[in-house]
């Protein structure tokens, strides 16, 4: 009908904005070659394998390459530091990848706020990505958790340990199932008895 027409040709419009603010960023990167869209990967982790898919990987002209992830919504790469990681996709892929991996990014796709979100090996790879304190560090703190959490999963571990307490317990459908009241309760006895002392 003519309402589907006018609406695709807004959804047009409202992509070819976002497609010119997102080459404006691509603009102000040094040579790179796109080398992979939507590629399956076979990913590994603590006996685990399973299939994923790289959203975009570049081949720098400088050296080394760099995975991408499309982001429209909410994202930060500092939910891929400390232990059991947050969304663990492109460190999985980072360490899985046979190619040199320089870089790790989320590309935050939505108006105003077009930019490049992660860390790189070398300073000036990616507008605004952060310089990795220790890249080898970094690639070497991914293996050691996702491998932790990749046999913990295979041999069935399931402990109750929400990683931000109740926090994490928000996000949950699995309340009737759960202990973790129980354990957030005998923690706040222990620190009650520690007082007392």
């Amino acid at each position: 009908g003519v309402l589907d027409g006018r609406m695709a040709e807004l959804e047009r419009a409202r992509l070819a904005r976002l497609a010119r603010e997102w080459l404006a960023v691509e603009n102000e990167r040094g040579d790179f070659e796109v080398v992979a869209r939507e590629e399956k990967r076979t990913l590994k982790a603590g006996g685990l394998s399973f299939d994923g898919r790289i959203d975009r990987m570049d081949k720098l002209a400088a050296g080394g390459h760099v995975l991408i992830d499309y982001k429209t919504g909410r994202a930060t790469p500092n939910d891929w530091l400390g232990e059991r990681p947050d969304d663990p996709q492109l460190p999985l892929y980072a360490i899985a990848a046979k190619e040199d991996i320089a870089g790790v990014a989320y590309a935050r796709i939505k108006t105003g706020e077009m930019r490049f979100m992660g860390f790189t090996r070398e300073a000036n790879q990616l507008p605004k990505a952060k310089l990795a304190e220790s890249w080898p560090g970094l690639l070497a703190g991914w293996r050691s958790e996702l491998d932790a959490l990749g046999r913990e999963f295979a041999q069935g571990v399931a402990e109750v340990d929400p990683k931000r307490g109740l926090q994490t317990c928000r996000h949950c459908d699995l309340h009737p199932l759960c202990r973790v009241h129980e354990r957030i309760a005998a923690l706040e006895d222990d620190e009650e008895e520690s007082e007392d002392e």
